[in-house]
């Protein structure tokens, strides 16, 4: 596999850039919120973007497919990542689910599950760290931590209906 270079874009995600064999650089900045922006730089000026097109989360998978993407992939909404024992996975809310709607306060998920909610990442931004009184909104993604078994009963709470 071909080496991809990967920089953060604090406050906005993660840009993506790969060098083809003829020279060319191209580029997917992948957004917090989902959105993606395909990029082609500019052949004399690799800083300088010379196309961007705007993609919506499901476009960008859309063409990954159509790419001929990897299973790894294809499902980066659920992509989980493992550190020992730690596990770090985007959960989106569901709209029926018991939590949504409640403070993290009041929907006491760490007490629950064990799991914490590290971030709040929703089309109007991300919160970082939230604090006890930040909604847990219907179509926001919450990045839950904790063990396995926790992160698993917290991504029912956030999921499934009441």
């Amino acid at each position: 596999m071909r080496k991809v270079t990967e920089t953060d874009l604090p406050g906005v995600g993660i840009r993506f850039e790969l060098q083809t064999d003829a020279g060319r650089c191209v580029g997917v900045v992948a957004h917090q919120t989902g959105r993606r922006d395909l990029v082609v730089y500019d052949e004399r000026d690799v800083d300088r973007a010379c196309e961007s097109v705007e993609l919506s989360e499901d476009e960008g998978h859309t063409l990954g497919e159509m790419l001929g993407g990897s299973p790894v992939l294809e499902h980066l909404d659920d992509a989980v990542h493992r550190l020992e024992d730690l596990v770090i996975s985007w959960v989106t809310i569901q709209s029926r689910s018991p939590l949504a709607g409640l403070t993290l306060a009041d929907a006491t998920l760490r007490t629950r599950t064990g799991a914490g909610i590290v971030a709040l990442v929703s089309d109007s931004g991300s919160i970082p760290i939230p604090a006890g009184t930040e909604r847990l909104e219907a179509g926001a993604t919450a990045v839950v931590v904790g063990v396995p078994a926790a992160v698993k009963a917290a991504t029912r709470l956030l999921t499934r209906p009441a």
